[in-house]
């Protein structure tokens, strides 16, 4: 603008130095032109002036013509281009915005515009969709006035770090719209600027991927649901042959490695029941087994259907010999009990094969391929057993059948003694009663009753066990009480498969009168297990047994979760608190509470409690201020044989 004004300056200059040079040019030649012409008559030099004055008139007149003409001609040019170049930039300005409004409202990601003071004052027709608010009540107006708080408070969030770092932002976000629809958005923000970088706005694009998201999760539940069905038994729910691959890959890749038990089992004459009755009704026999299983076995047991009546079980939480020969035992003792289909009872059994990784493989192929030889070998044996590939495991297991047979005689043989355990009145210090405890002693020295107990439970000689030391206990209980040297009871354990015998009533009474026991000299302990196995029938089945006159206590009480509301019809003497409890009773606040409320809760029922294997002054000072009405365990005395005992009783009583 500066340089225009110059040079119209200089332009206006020039033309004002010419018109003065040719002002003076023509007075001063126009003057003597008239001398020269005129003869000195007045009349004709006025008539030459006024030819002079008009002639000049004339020229000027031309000459400002010309001037103004190339001025105004220049000037409308100049004009024209303007306003030309004006309308043409209008034009573009317009088609440029039309553009810029056709882009953003024919987008169909909402677009959204708002200034330095967070008002919007551009937003499209897809952006209003999306909020369910018509575009006159969104322009002029903020997050907070349009939006939820959760939703205005990120909204105005992302506006303030956006301004503070300068950046620009790409994410996906859950909001809540103003008509209520929650929306996942796909959100893109930035700063806009002038061409000089002057900040003057934030803007935003939000595009809807709400079904999108909606469509994945339906695509990944539809995947999840293809990939268990790949990796599942249609029949019976249990992981396939597949998934066994997979999870015997997965375990034997584990570093450091976890050892685990590998069962294979096959039902015997399953397909001998399929001829019979059917396919659905083999079918239904899988079933049953399947959730038979399930119930047996620990929870985090992997329980497989390879195919056909063929199953495979992964064991990791107890892999030692004798828990797997428990479970073993318990799934053939159990598997002596029909399955009841459309009121036909049908018996299966199951041979099973037991291979250890990584004792027998690290291999998990050959692990699988020495669990089905192990299997077979168990058919071999005649079925309904199992059998361990392991060479060392099979010859202990040789020996735990030539133990049960060993114990099998020595009950018959009567090789089998009772051993004593005092029970002590903590404030008298005397002895209240005793609980017989039996030993086996063989050539080879002691057998611990930890291993021939739970072998007699594994092999079926329980009741024998059971009925041996019955009589045992029935006949030193007449033997004492005829020679007047203890006036006490004698406590003797019924195991809960003795309790439930169908013959164990009978068998009592039979006893009773074979060694003419009084059944006031008896205290029979049962578990408290055993108990809530078949509870209404052990209350029924206890009330017969103390109405003959025996004493009834509850052994390991605590350790079985019973029910208060079983426990209070129980006719029960005595509670007897496990030594799980007493251990370390002065150092753990917990035992304490439980004791504490034993003892009150047997008060309460007008019942007497004893602590067993207590070993310490400690333990015993704790007791007895609880009130605790019996003790049993080291501190006092170790169970003893007949001979030890009496020498006992004789030396408290002089």
């Amino acid at each position: 603008m500066a340089l225009k004004h110059l040079q119209s300056f200089k332009n206006a200059v020039q033309l004002s130095a010419l018109y003065l040079i040719f002002g003076i040019g023509w007075i001063y030649f126009s003057d003597n032109a008239v001398e020269l012409l005129s003869s000195g008559n007045s009349h004709e030099l006025t008539l030459l002036q006024n030819y002079k004055g008009w002639l000049f008139i004339v020229i000027t007149t031309v000459l400002l013509f010309l001037l103004s003409y190339r001025f105004l001609y220049q000037k409308f040019f100049e004009f024209s281009e303007q306003l030309a170049k004006q309308k043409a930039d209008q034009t573009l300005i317009e088609q440029k915005n039309a553009l810029l409004n056709s882009l953003i409202n024919s987008s169909s990601d909402a677009i959204v515009i708002k200034g330095l003071n967070k008002q919007y004052f551009i937003v499209n027709e897809a952006a209003a969709q999306l909020s369910g608010l018509s575009i006159n009540e969104v322009i002029g107006k903020t997050a907070d006035d349009i939006f939820p708080p959760q939703t205005a408070k990120l909204i105005n969030t992302m506006d303030n770090e956006l301004l503070e770092k300068k950046s620009f932002t790409e994410h996906e976000e859950i909001m809540v719209m103003p008509n209520g629809v929650i929306r996942t958005n796909w959100v893109t923000k930035g700063l806009l600027t002038t061409e000089k970088g002057e900040l003057f706005g934030i803007y935003g694009i939000y595009r809807d991927i709400t079904k999108a998201r909606e469509n994945e999760q339906e695509i990944l539940k539809a995947k999840e649901h293809f990939d268990y069905l790949a990796h599942h038994d249609p029949l019976t729910d249990l992981p396939n042959r597949l998934s066994l691959i997979e999870i015997l890959q997965e375990k034997s890749d584990r570093t450091p490695i976890v050892p685990f038990v590998l069962m294979f089992l096959d039902l015997d004459g399953f397909k001998e029941i399929n001829d019979s009755f059917g396919h659905r009704f083999g079918d239904q026999v899988l079933i049953l087994f399947s959730k038979l299983l399930q119930d047996l076995f620990p929870k985090d047991t992997i329980i497989i259907r390879t195919g056909g009546d063929e199953f495979v079980l992964l064991l990791e939480s107890k892999i030692d010999q004798h828990s797997i020969q428990t479970q073993m035992n318990r799934l053939i003792q159990t598997l002596n009990d029909p399955f009841n289909i459309d009121q036909i009872e049908v018996y299966i059994t199951a041979s099973i094969g037991i291979s250890l990784y990584p004792d027998d493989s690290s291999n998990y192929g050959e692990l699988l391929q020495k669990a089905d030889a192990a299997m077979y070998k168990a058919k071999s044996f005649g079925r309904n057993t199992y059998n361990f590939y392991n060479d060392g495991l099979t010859q202990e297991v040789l020996g735990r059948t030539t133990l049960a047979s060993n114990l099998k005689k020595a009950i018959s043989n009567h090789d089998l003694i009772l051993h004593y355990q005092p029970q002590i009145n903590p404030n008298s210090g005397k002895i209240t009663g005793v609980e017989a405890l039996v030993r086996w002693n063989t050539d080879e020295g002691m057998i611990p009753p930890a291993i021939f107990i739970p072998l007699a439970e594994e092999r079926g000689l329980i009741i024998e066990l059971g009925s041996f030391v019955l009589e045992e206990g029935f006949r030193t209980a007449v033997r004492w009480m005829s020679k007047g040297i203890f006036s006490g009871r004698i406590a003797i354990n019924i195991s809960a498969k003795q309790l439930i015998h169908q013959n164990f009533l009978l068998q009592i009474e039979e006893l009773l009168h074979k060694t003419g026991c009084n059944p006031a000299w008896i205290e029979l302990e049962i578990t408290e297990s055993s108990i809530l196995e078949y509870p209404e029938k052990i209350i029924a089945l206890l009330g017969v047994i103390k109405s003959k006159g025996f004493k009834i206590s509850i052994d390991d009480f605590g350790t079985g979760y019973s029910s208060l509301s079983y426990l209070k019809h129980l006719p029960v003497d005595k509670l007897k608190i496990d030594i799980s409890f007493i251990r370390d009773i002065t150092m753990e606040p917990k035992n304490q509470t439980i004791v504490k409320t034993i003892i009150a809760l047997a008060k309460g029922l007008g019942m007497v409690t004893i602590a067993e294997g207590v070993e310490s002054v400690e333990e015993l000072e704790f007791l007895r201020i609880c009130g605790v009405d019996s003790i049993q365990g080291y501190y006092y005395y170790k169970p003893m044989d007949e001979a030890a005992l009496l020498e006992t009783i004789v030396k408290m009583s002089n």
